[in-house]
């Protein structure tokens, strides 16, 4: 009854602190994660208890404890979208922590197991918080002009295409189901290739998304054409579900930033509710919203549960691994993935990713969770700071595509492997128009440069048209 009242007392707690915006997105939280929790267990658990997804029947107790901790960040996170950290948090929040913090608990049905990593989660999302108090680095980079950025996204996202299609060649798109194969197949090809441990994921989740968000944002359909053919070319010799998914994912974050700007948690938070609710428990609901939706907020939750599991009793990395290897023993043969997919995904044997979270604990349990939260944030920071200035509808959607892959995936090999870094530098090269001028001669600012009708080439007095003005 008293985790139940905290629960309760929350959305209070919330408008009490910052009113009535704060109450709502404190209780469009809690309702995702009561959401999150209703369909896991009589939607997801009937499917995919093969996969170890199960339910462990957890007191309510113990559940109303868990959905307190999944709520609280909701209670300091920025409700406004207005730096480009604040999208990728959000899509990291709810993607990852939530679910982390609910699902984590019906897997083991122990809130006493399972609690010192619920709090450690805690506490980085009140680090985080915390970070982006700061102002945004000053790191202001001279954009580029409208056309010219236009032009070198879309002949960034061709060259991957065609590179794609010529080293891994042009297959068909597989099912979610057969992802595991098509991601073996491509994991074999990755060595002879050149570069494309790197081209890959950077044309998904930094070149085509950006390139897709510009050309909503100037209504040029055949930018998004491009884009979208871009991905789900690298999805048919990947199987990696997030680029697939970032077909609707960008438009529905640009959407989200152009209507719902100053209510951005509220809408993130209501938006993945009805898409949870529609993908598994409606007659809307198929196989593959079923398989998409469970691998997009479940496994990563299974995967990240099963690292503090294992790592808690188990010798950890410390980045041998990784960067530290001239430094470090290693401490197993196999890498991360390989360790806990052999161990609790047997006889399948998946590479089993761990999120940001999960993959810090594998090297230094929670003092890693803690540094690692601290050098995430700063990177937090670096984003906002190229950020000033530019587009957020456009800067967005590349960085929510870049949360869902720390939902995935560890700090290090999101910024460097999986586009953070080269998210950062699309951002960066935007076009930056000045944010205020003189009312008489006003330059157009960042939102209104890439506003459809600034670019509809209007005719001007005296015949011709004028060219899209310099940045």
């Amino acid at each position: 009854m008293t985790a139940g009242f905290v629960v309760a007392l929350l959305p209070v707690a919330g408008f009490a602190a910052a009113g009535m915006r704060r109450a709502l997105v404190v209780t469009a939280v809690l309702g995702y994660a009561l959401v999150l929790a209703a369909v896991y267990a009589s939607d997801i658990v009937p499917v995919y208890r093969y996969a170890h997804l199960i339910d462990a029947a957890p007191d309510r107790q113990a559940l109303l404890v868990a959905t307190a901790l999944a709520v609280a960040p909701s209670l300091w996170l920025g409700v406004s979208a207005r730096r480009p950290s604040t999208v990728l948090l959000w899509v990291l929040y709810l993607i990852g922590y939530v679910p982390a913090i609910v699902i984590g608990l019906y897997l083991t049905g122990d809130l006493g197991h399972v609690l010192p990593y619920d709090l450690a989660l805690l506490a980085s999302m009140a680090i985080l918080g915390l970070l982006l108090r700061l102002p945004p680095l000053p790191l202001a980079v001279r954009g580029l002009a409208l056309t010219g950025y236009t032009r070198l996204l879309v002949g960034l996202a061709a060259l991957c295409l065609v590179y794609v299609a010529a080293t891994f060649g042009i297959h068909r798109p597989p099912s979610l189901s057969a992802i595991y194969e098509t991601r073996a197949e491509f994991a074999t090809a990755i060595p002879s290739s050149l570069g494309g441990g790197y081209i890959v994921p950077w044309a998904a989740n930094a070149i085509n998304p950006t390139l897709m968000a510009l050309g909503i944002a100037r209504r040029r359909w055949g930018l998004v054409a491009l884009a979208v053919a871009g991905q789900v070319l690298i999805y048919s010799v990947t199987g990696y579900r997030t680029t697939l998914f970032s077909i609707v994912v960008v438009p529905v974050v640009y959407t989200g930033v152009a209507l719902a700007r100053r209510s951005f948690g509220v809408a993130a938070a209501l938006g993945l509710s009805v898409a949870l609710i529609l993908a598994l428990a409606t007659p809307l609901a198929t196989r593959e919203t079923r398989a998409l939706a469970t691998r997009t907020v479940a496994t990563p939750a299974q995967v990240t549960t099963y690292y503090f599991d294992y790592f808690s009793e188990h010798r950890t990395y410390k980045l041998s691994h990784s960067f530290l290897s001239s430094f470090v023993a290693r401490p197993y043969a196999q890498e991360p993935p390989d360790l806990i997919g052999g161990i609790y995904f047997a006889p399948e044997h998946p590479q089993a990713n761990a999120d940001l979270w999960g993959d810090a604990y594998a090297n230094f349990r929670v003092a890693g969770i803690i540094v690692f939260s601290v050098l995430f944030g700063v990177a937090l920071l670096i984003a906002d700071g190229v950020g000033q200035g530019r587009d957020l509808r456009v800067a967005g959607p590349p960085l929510a595509m870049i949360g869902l892959s720390l939902s995935n995936s560890g700090f290090f090999t999101t910024v460097l492997t999986l586009g953070f870094a080269a998210a950062c530098a699309l951002i960066a090269l935007m076009p930056a128009m000045p944010l205020r001028a003189p009312p008489s001669h006003r330059e157009p600012d960042a939102q209104e440069a890439l506003e459809p009708d600034h670019l509809e080439d209007p005719v001007v007095p005296g015949g011709g048209r004028p060219a899209i003005p310099p940045a």
